[in-house]
């Protein structure tokens, strides 16, 4: 998975609906179950406020994170 600053601006863009159902497909899509973790409002919001100050080493690290996790989850 590739994350530039470019991609996560317009995922920023997304509304509270939107972005928890990317984020929700980007979980299953790495193997772990999203009736796992109840996400609300006040966790999209946080993890938009992580997102928006993150650094490009950030950003890099957290799709190396995706990837292996996706790795382990086959």
């Amino acid at each position: 998975m590739q994350i530039d600053r470019q991609s996560l601006e317009r995922l920023l863009t997304l509304n509270d609906r939107q972005l928890k159902a990317v984020i929700t497909k980007l979980a299953a899509d790495s193997g772990i179950d999203p009736a796992s973790f109840n996400m609300n409002t006040s966790d999209v919001d946080s993890i938009r406020r992580a997102l928006s100050s993150a650094s490009d080493a950030d950003l890099s690290r957290i799709a190396e994170m995706y990837e292996q996790n996706k790795k382990r989850k086959k």
